[in-house]
């Protein structure tokens, strides 16, 4: 892929609203019945070779220097690869260059906030069961393994390695066992999550709970014959994690969006931050990141959180939003909405309609609508919300809250020129 950086904005950057180019693309969008396939290995699934590891956003300006978030998950998965001999090694590893770091949505993958893939970690893979000819398109995303520890927080937490052990370990082998059974189609749960307060990004509770629902008779059919303290422990990660859903559902919308691919469409088909820079793609030209400067996410603080400085923004889950959930989705998300309304400009609502493309079939009833536009962001100069959590920028504390994002309205402007001058 190609990286674009900041240089001329304004062009003729054509009407807003539908092109045929888009509307094509939101055809295709609507033909994707995703459901989680199965639970794989980046190994196997990505053929992910050693001593690479894949994080969220555009390519590094550096891959030696990552933002320090970045470089304590990088150094935490070195560990846990046995690529290095402690913290320090590891380190000089990644400086060195004999680690490399490549974005994961030029794998077909996403990953959440400051979590790198590397090749033992477990990853969901979605497919499209409603792809009639050919291999079906698939995409991935690294598994969660409940509250607690996570790498995805970007800090140098020991503990993590021992929870990266048991997701690649009895949780992953627990639900691929599950899921040997049948495949879960995805449309439903998140639909559930959407009639009940979630915004399928800062909230997934209530579609977790659907997705709990779904696997009761698989946890209680057996199908996994490891220990059975084992099987308990995850049947009570799941219960107990009401955000376990937001790694499958960005898959689903990286998938979704991977179908959009288009020449002429403006619809954004990726919006992630690495740590250091924004970037954001475009259906029309998927192969080219336009990147600017990251700022951070604001919103409430954890406790004791209230003086770190914030990270710029960080992980791929822009693609939830770029897809028409999360920050396009808070009118029917009110606990989200109020958590963040200190922060919110004053027409949050009004802005979805102002800047998603058209109707997804599955989301008729609900009033809401589908596929961020960067012609509709450009030409009205009205910048999308996007929901995502806080990092500590010394990436010592880890989570510091919620936070929401609002990208600047440059980076589609140029976005926007750059995909129409080339039709």
């Amino acid at each position: 892929m190609e990286t674009i950086s900041p240089g001329r904005t304004r062009a003729n950057l054509g009407p807003p609203g539908f092109t045929h180019a888009n509307e094509a693309a939101l055809a295709r969008m609507a033909t994707v019945e995703p459901a989680w396939l199965a639970v794989r290995t980046a190994r196997e699934a990505l053929r992910l070779p050693d001593f690479t590891l894949l994080h969220a956003g555009p390519p590094l300006a550096d891959l030696r220097r990552p933002s320090p978030p970045l470089l304590a998950s990088a150094i935490l998965a070195c560990l846990y690869e046995c690529w290095a001999l402690d913290e320090s090694d590891a380190e000089k590893a990644i400086a060195s260059g004999r680690i490399t770091l490549r974005p994961a949505q030029e794998w077909g993958a996403v990953t959440p906030l400051a979590a790198v893939i590397s090749p033992r970690s477990a990853l969901v893979e979605v497919s499209d069961l409603g792809c009639a000819t050919g291999t079906a398109p698939r995409a991935w995303s690294l598994l969660s393994s409940g509250a607690g520890p996570q790498l995805r927080f970007g800090s140098l937490d020991r503990r993590v390695l021992e929870r990266m052990a048991w997701r690649d370990g009895p949780l992953a082998d627990c639900l691929a066992a599950w899921l040997q059974i049948a495949p879960i189609p995805l449309w439903p749960l998140a639909i559930a999550g959407l009639c009940n307060g979630d915004d399928l990004h800062a909230r997934t509770s209530a579609a977790n709970a659907a997705l709990v629902a779904h696997l009761q008779p698989m946890m209680l059919g057996q199908a996994w014959r490891g220990p059975e303290l084992e099987q308990r422990k995850v049947a009570e990660m799941l219960s107990g994690s009401p955000l376990f859903f937001l790694t499958l559902w960005m898959a689903v919308c990286h998938l979704l969006l991977a179908t959009a691919h288009a020449p002429g469409s403006t619809l954004v088909v990726g919006m992630a931050g690495n740590g250091q820079d924004l970037g954001i793609r475009l259906a029309g030209k998927p192969n080219a990141w336009f990147v600017t400067p990251g700022t951070a996410p604001a919103g409430p603080r954890l406790e004791g959180a209230e003086q770190a400085e914030a990270s710029p923004v960080i992980g791929d889950s822009g693609v939830i939003d770029a897809a028409g959930f999360g920050g396009q989705a808070l009118a029917g998300a009110s606990e989200v909405a109020e958590a963040l309304e200190p922060w919110l400009p004053a027409d949050w609502r009004q802005r979805p309609a102002a800047l998603l493309a058209g109707l997804h079939p599955k989301l008729a009833g609900l009033g809401l609508r589908s596929a961020l536009d960067a012609a509709m962001v450009g030409a009205r100069g009205i910048a999308p919300l996007t929901a995502i959590a806080m990092l500590d920028a010394a990436g010592r504390k880890g989570l510091l809250g919620r936070g929401l994002f609002v990208p600047p309205v440059e980076v589609f402007q140029r976005a926007v020129v750059a995909v129409l001058g080339s039709t």
